[in-house]
């Protein structure tokens, strides 16, 4: 169950979720120390591999433990299905059929708390912010990186991956969903330029990650705190590491619950 501090009853403290593929399981790891220092999350926003993870604790259905399990077992063959190349190599679909497995039918209205998951238009490169419908749709359009995976179509908008567009969430957090406090959560806290490139699915990635890089530095200045999780010596298709990713994304946030506390207390004082 999930604890909430008096502290933090009667405030809003949203999270933003950012895009890292594999690397999003160490939010898991954020989550469960914020459970237990009783911080109540009552909004989150997540772009790409964070839209899942922030889908499936906001469901209300999935929590962190079993979070963690799936995180364990889960294979990128669950994932991807090759398609004959039109406007991506891998099909997307297979992808949704995954997310509806774990958060079924839901629609955003359907969950426990508040979501926001960022996307990008394919044609005109805008951040897509969506709040309503299906969500298992909207994480398989914030999690399609573009030539790799074939776009998402949604209310006649072809929408790709939402690291283009808006990394590290933190402003829809906050004018979209109303957080008046805001925790980012950034799992990308390694050097691109060491990055090997083999095959074109890792250089989709790393192009979509250099357009990130840039505009999730710009949003970090918004959040009141800002949880970096070392992602060195793990690239983005490490599925096999999700039990060090956790183990990361547990110890970056316990550094950082004392300012949390803090800046929150200070925070409520001015308002």
């Amino acid at each position: 169950m999930r604890g909430i501090s008096k502290g933090f009853q009667n405030y809003h403290v949203g999270l933003a979720l950012s895009g890292g593929a594999a690397r999003c399981i160490a939010q898991i790891g954020v989550l469960r120390v914020l459970e237990q220092e009783g911080i109540n999350v009552t909004a989150i926003s997540g772009t790409s591999g964070g839209s899942l993870v922030g889908a499936m604790y906001a469901s209300g259905e999935v929590d962190v433990h079993e979070m963690e399990r799936m995180a364990r077992a889960i294979k990128w063959r669950k994932m991807i299905k090759p398609t004959v190349p039109r406007m991506g190599l891998i099909s997307s679909e297979k992808l949704y059929r995954f997310v509806k497995e774990i958060i079924r039918d839901r629609t955003f209205e359907d969950l426990s708390i508040p979501l926001a998951v960022v996307a990008s238009d394919l044609r005109n490169g805008e951040k897509v912010v969506l709040t309503s419908g299906s969500v298992a749709r909207a994480v398989q359009a914030s999690c399609s990186l573009p030539v790799v995976f074939t776009p998402a179509r949604i209310n006649g908008r072809l929408l790709v991956d939402g690291g283009a567009a808006s990394q590290l969430p933190v402003l829809t957090t906050k004018e979209v969903l109303g957080s008046e406090f805001v925790i980012g959560v950034d799992v990308n806290c390694n050097n691109l330029e060491s990055v090997k490139l083999k095959n074109v699915f890792q250089i989709g990635v790393h192009f979509v990650c250099l357009f990130a890089r840039r505009n999730a530095m710009q949003e970090k200045v918004y959040a009141d705190v800002m949880i970096e999780v070392d992602s060195h010596g793990i690239s983005l298709y490490d599925l096999d590491k999700a039990h060090l990713l956790i183990e990361r994304g547990r110890i970056a946030a316990e550094r950082k619950i004392d300012e949390i506390k803090r800046l929150y207390k200070q925070k409520v004082r001015h308002q």
